[in-house]
């Protein structure tokens, strides 16, 4: 597996339960707009690729990117609370799983 043991205790005490602290962490790597925010004091960070002075194509290749990062950020948090919010099998659990899966 990807995460130790050690690893994957650390995120279960870290994030299981707490989507609060998976939505700041959403918050500070992928910051949204606040239509709340008074008028030009908005700022999105996205709009800092500068694609005015590209070629369609190198803007595609920024734009494509810049979604990829989006995707994997997100996949990456969805990732940490399904580990956190995992739980654990007991060998008995295991035993019956298997026995459910295999009688099929």
């Amino acid at each position: 597996m990807r995460f130790s043991e050690h690893e994957i205790s650390l995120i279960k005490n870290t994030f299981g339960g707490n989507d609060a602290l998976l939505k700041l962490l959403r918050k500070v790597f992928l910051p949204e707009l606040d239509p709340e925010l008074p008028i030009g004091q908005m700022v999105d960070l996205w709009m800092t690729v500068d694609v005015a002075n590209k070629t369609p194509e190198q803007a595609m290749v920024e734009i494509k990117a810049r979604n990829g990062i989006i995707m994997h950020v997100e996949n990456q948090l969805m990732q940490l609370k399904v580990l956190a919010n995992a739980g654990e099998e007991t060998p008995e659990m295991i035993k019956a799983r298997v026995k459910k899966d295999s009688s099929k």
